[in-house]
């Protein structure tokens, strides 16, 4: 099992055991493409437009240490809870993603798609994390990954390009593929995003999959691409979670600030 199946299977038996009989909750290749080293619980989307880009002079990268510091908390959004989760290179949760190529999903179209569920991209990243995060409004894993200014930029762009084709797909980063893939809209927050529902697929022995309903929402915010998952921890055809917006725009301020809330 490799990195990206092992850390979806472990989101969702975590939040299967943090919202026990709850509706819902908020989952390296070498010829990956390697750019040059360098409050409420409304929906998180909207219609807001890709922003205008910034200059690439002025937009930092931010390294793994520096990553971690700025994962949301209590400072951010009173009552939350942020937890560690799956096996990464630098410590549980931390350093977690690869580049994952577009050839590991059929159709290769939707590789962008099926990567960012993964919390990855065709571009090697400079730095992540990953986190379960649990507020008044609901249950979210998440992913922030830092890259170069440009291929943070490409990350987004290629998401939106494959959304506008993909319907379904397998891959090798999930257990069984996924269906009914649709864009819900741009949430209206950082400077550029992309969200969008799925119907995962996992695979029992001798049974037919299991569907399972997830909302996600992929933001960027200068260098850094935020991608936010709700699952639905029992599973119902067609209803589908919401992903928390207090705990979006609360992490989201904070990769924009580059700081903790003082209140």
């Amino acid at each position: 099992m490799n990195n990206a199946v092992y850390r979806r299977c472990a989101a969702g038996a975590a939040a299967l055991a943090l919202v026990l009989g709850a509706t819902g909750c908020g989952a390296n290749d070498s010829s990956a493409a390697h750019a040059p080293a360098g409050g409420s619980g409304k929906q998180a989307d909207g219609s807001g437009a890709s922003k205008t880009k910034k200059s690439t002079a002025r937009v930092p990268v931010l390294v793994q240490d520096r990553l971690e510091e700025v994962v949301l908390d209590e400072r951010d959004l009173p009552g939350v809870s942020v937890n560690t989760i799956g096996v990464g290179t630098d410590g549980v949760g931390d350093g977690v993603v690869s580049a994952i190529p577009h050839s590991a999903t059929h159709p290769s179209a939707c590789g962008p798609v099926a990567s960012a569920l993964a919390g990855s991209s065709r571009f090697t990243p400079v730095a992540s994390v990953m986190r379960m995060a649990q507020g008044a409004s609901g249950l979210a894993t998440f992913y922030l990954v830092s890259y170069r200014y440009e291929d943070a930029v490409r990350v987004v762009d290629e998401l939106r390009t494959s959304l506008r084709t993909c319907k379904a797909f397998t891959s090798s980063t999930l257990t069984g593929g996924a269906e009914k893939v649709s864009p819900t809209g741009g949430p209206a927050t950082g400077d550029e995003g992309v969200s969008f529902r799925i119907t995962g697929l996992m695979k029992t022995p001798g049974k037919d999959p299991i569907q399972i309903p997830e909302s996600v929402v992929v933001i960027r915010s200068g260098s850094t691409v935020a991608i936010f998952n709700a699952m639905e921890t029992i599973p119902r055809a067609d209803i589908y979670p919401k992903v928390p917006a207090d705990i979006v725009a609360a992490q989201v301020k904070v990769l924009s600030a580059g700081a903790h809330s003082t209140r």
